[in-house]
């Protein structure tokens, strides 16, 4: 006899593997045995990217679970149509039902936030003209040059070399763990305020991390009909 197929469905929470994936590298970056490697940058700047990815998840999926009808739909139709920072803007307006609901775009965390914004364009985006410099050690060693070591007689502007507001070095060779630890305070402090904005519901019952199933075959089926011990594959 055929074994029976049950079938669940799950609508995937981009928030928590990207953040998953983000808090993963960020740990690998910092192990003791890679404190002298260059393997932490590429895992470092891989968790900044994957840190503010998951924001982009996390705006799409609160709009699409806070909004009423029919600004939910409306909105939703539109979605890529909207910056990353239109939908931070709108959504806690939206959400509310009062448009004095807001982040306060003149201090912290928005112009951390703002400008990890723009480090994800770079990134995204790149330039074919972008520069980057080192601190040459001999004919064949050279190390990133801290922006406030950078000889003032060359007229290199410091936001040519990091990014201000986050102290995050522009060259994508140079960026360390300790980088990585600011970017996830902004990422978490946004998402806290963000929860306070909304009253709570961000955080209530660990909706950031929820991954809900639902028995979606054979059809009529209910949890009552799954068998007692798993089997098959």
């Amino acid at each position: 006899m055929t074994e029976q197929v049950f079938v669940y469905a799950t609508t995937i929470n981009g928030f928590d593997y990207l953040y998953s994936d983000a808090q993963f590298l960020h740990n690998q970056a910092k192990a003791p045995e890679l404190q002298r490697s260059f393997n932490r940058v590429p895992l470092s700047r891989t968790a900044i990217l994957l840190y503010v990815f998951s924001l982009e998840a996390l705006v799409n999926r609160a709009l699409a679970e806070f909004l009423s009808e029919p600004l939910r739909s409306f909105i939703m139709e539109r979605e890529d149509r909207f910056s990353l920072e239109e939908k931070w803007k709108l959504l806690p307006r939206f959400a509310s039902g009062a448009p004095s609901v807001s982040f306060d775009e003149s201090s912290y965390p928005w112009s951390h936030f703002r400008e990890l914004v723009r480090l994800r364009n770079d990134f995204v985006h790149p330039k074919n003209d972008r520069q980057a410099y080192y601190r040459a050690l001999s004919t064949d060693r050279i190390k990133p040059l801290d922006w406030n070591q950078f000889p003032k007689e060359m007229g290199v502007r410091e936001t040519d070399l990091i990014y201000r507001q986050n102290r995050i070095p522009r060259d994508p060779y140079s960026i360390l763990p300790e980088h990585v630890d600011q970017v996830k305070k902004v990422i978490d402090d946004m998402i806290n305020e963000l929860d306070r904005l909304l009253q709570g519901r961000v955080r209530a019952e660990n909706w950031l991390g929820k991954n809900t199933f639902h028995l979606v075959y054979p059809p009529g089926a209910t949890l009552a009909d799954l068998p007692s011990e798993p089997g098959g594959e």
